[in-house]
């Protein structure tokens, strides 16, 4: 579980996250809107004990340690600190992603291969900018499915790549609801729709966890299958 109490952190002229309270299980997924990238990016490495917060708590299983916090979770596609450079193909960068990833017979899969066995051979020999939003969510999807030490996975605006929450939040529930490995899933976001149902917490702003019963499916959260999500 991750519980997060009245957390807050200073910049330099302003607050970089307000004061903010949540607490999402194993298994579940939580939108949480934020509304600069700073402020998404700065609360997305505070819950993965990459940066201290200022004051407030953020705890896994009870536990504050942030060393003990970055072992449990991942940051997936966070801008300017582990996105896709521009400059990078994807094998090149998939090379790089596994390559922070502790594996079990210490020899890290080679991407190509990697990219095979993930149905993603078609991105192979794409550059960044040849990614469509499609693509490049299911590249992160993999990645970070792929990261069998990392319960918690905090993935930072999703939404940049693709405007329709269809063409993410899918990827993001399978993850939360795999059979085998099960996750705590947080997406920082700029927008959260009124029609989706799931639960929900706003920087600043007193947590909204609605009841959702037990087995609704993804597309019972949503009042429709087209909602459109606001670009960051």
């Amino acid at each position: 579980m991750l519980e997060v109490e009245d957390l807050q952190s200073k910049g330099r002229h302003a607050p970089l996250i307000y004061p903010t309270s949540f607490t999402v299980e194993l298994g579940e997924l939580i939108l949480v809107q934020a509304n600069s990238q700073l402020e998404r990016s700065a609360l997305s490495l505070t819950l993965t004990g990459r940066m201290k917060p200022g004051d407030g708590v953020v705890s896994w299983d009870g536990n504050t340690r942030s060393k003990d916090l970055r072992k449990a979770s991942a940051i997936v596609d966070s801008p300017e600190v582990n996105q896709m450079e521009s400059h990078m193909r994807v094998r090149d960068y998939v090379a790089e992603m596994l390559s922070y990833m502790p594996h079990r017979f210490l020899r890290r899969p080679q991407a190509g291969p990697w990219l095979e066995q993930n149905g993603l051979e078609d991105l192979d020999n794409l550059w960044d900018e040849q990614l469509t939003g499609t693509q490049r969510i299911r590249l992160m999807a993999a990645l970070a499915r792929h990261d069998r030490s990392a319960d918690l996975l905090v993935f930072d605006t999703p939404s940049r790549h693709a405007n329709h929450t269809a063409t993410w939040l899918p990827l993001l529930h399978e993850l939360a609801h795999d059979e085998d490995h099960p996750r705590t899933v947080v997406a920082v976001v700029p927008h959260i729709s009124e029609s989706w149902h799931g639960l929900r917490a706003v920087v600043g702003h007193p947590t909204q966890t609605p009841h959702v019963p037990a087995g609704l499916g993804l597309d019972q959260l949503f009042e429709s299958n087209h909602i459109q999500e606001e670009s960051a």
